[in-house]
């Protein structure tokens, strides 16, 4: 079998009502764009992969793509150890080759009859997930959205930060953690590893040392699960010195790139839950040398997954197959950010039982296909 073309494309899906996101304040969206990789082979077999395409770069994410298929063309798609070095050569100077990879393990398990997490070694066929908010609300409304979360089975759940003020965030913990008490588990990512300052405003304020330590100070007597990203992504000795100074476990990474800043994060003591994205730090079978390297050092792996379309699945399969696992970001927001807008384009959603977890697929591949007469309605010319 071999590779023969890679195509690409995306489609807009809107938003019922606007969202007000709380990593730009002030800001609305109005809909989510779902950026598609197909890579099909000679023998008939088609590999997907979806992610985001922030900001107006679909054209750049294109040209990734196109660039990347003149490495990988004529090449088997079961290869992929052999073809990482050209990923990551691409990866240097385009925008997320990743994905690339992503569908071509969706090849390999359609070709194997087997699921993604199989093949990588399944170490669960449940994934337990939380509610990943984004959007700003009142503290009135996320009680009773944290009361709806815990009716609908739902075992936690994970605020964001945006706030001028630190009391103004941690009146936000203090108001779930009253209405629902321990019946979710509550995590917050302060969305601190990519804020930069503006005049014009726009983004969260930007994070002092001081600012972490004594929220993460506070949150520890809520009893919370961790704080996400309460200091610049690079600032790995910041980190390093916070997680030794407080006893509530620090995570980031999603945006950090390569194995080898995980590994310098790991050497720094900078996390102890590394949060590798599998469509910007590396491709999902990388990911996974990511959560092994943790693992030798005690830590914990949970990898990010606010990627529409397949990405949370792909994402699953990943943490499928990881022992240092606990929990996986699954968006859900409603109802505002909800399973068919965010997922919007597969062919079933996938969505927590009871007991608040994901089945894995048991279909071949990454186990869900997309639904093309969406896609067709929604496709937007890049």
């Amino acid at each position: 079998m071999k590779i023969s073309n890679i195509v690409c494309e995306a489609a807009t899906i809107p938003y019922e009502w606007d969202f007000y996101p709380t990593w730009y304040p002030g800001q609305t969206e109005k809909e989510q764009t779902i950026f598609i990789v197909r890579v099909q082979t000679d023998e008939g077999i088609e590999g997907c992969a979806t992610c985001e395409a922030p900001f107006g770069i679909l054209a750049i994410m294109k040209e990734t793509v196109e660039y990347l298929k003149t490495f990988l063309v004529g090449e088997s798609p079961f290869d992929v150890e052999r073809l990482i070095l050209r990923f990551r050569n691409v990866a240097r100077i385009a925008a997320r080759p990743w994905l690339v990879e992503n569908a071509l393990w969706d090849i390999v398990g359609k070709a194997s009859n087997l699921p993604v997490y199989k093949i990588f070694g399944a170490a669960r066929d449940r994934i337990r997930v939380y509610a990943a908010w984004g959007e700003i609300r009142s503290i009135e409304q996320r009680k009773e959205d944290a009361q709806q979360l815990v009716s609908e089975g739902f075992k936690a759940v994970k605020l964001r930060f945006h706030h001028e003020k630190m009391k103004d965030d941690l009146a936000i913990v203090e108001a779930v953690r009253d209405a629902v008490g321990d019946k979710l588990e509550i995590m917050a990512d302060a969305n601190q590893g990519t804020a930069v300052e503006r005049a014009t405003g726009g983004v969260p304020p930007v994070w002092s040392y001081e600012r972490a330590r004594n929220m993460a100070k506070e949150m520890e007597k809520l009893h919370c699960a961790w704080l996400e990203e309460p200091l610049f992504r690079y600032d790995y000795d910041g980190l390093a010195r916070l997680s030794r100074e407080v006893e509530l476990p620090i995570a980031g990474g999603e945006i950090n790139k390569g194995i080898h800043e995980f590994k310098q994060m790991l050497d720094k003591g900078s996390y102890d839950i590394l949060q590798p994205n599998c469509t910007m730090s590396e491709g999902m079978s990388q990911i996974r040398k990511i959560a092994a390297i943790a693992d030798a050092y005690g830590k914990l792996c949970n990898p990010h997954a606010w990627i529409p379309g397949l990405g949370v699945m792909q994402t699953m399969h990943v943490a499928a197959s990881i022992p240092n696992f606990t929990w996986l970001e699954y968006p859900y927001d409603p109802p505002k950010i909800t399973p068919d807008v965010f997922q919007g384009i597969v062919e079933r959603y996938y969505v927590p039982e009871e007991d608040g977890c994901i089945p894995m697929p048991n279909a071949p591949g990454l186990g869900i296909g997309l639904d093309e007469e969406k896609i067709g309605r929604y496709r937007i010319k890049i």
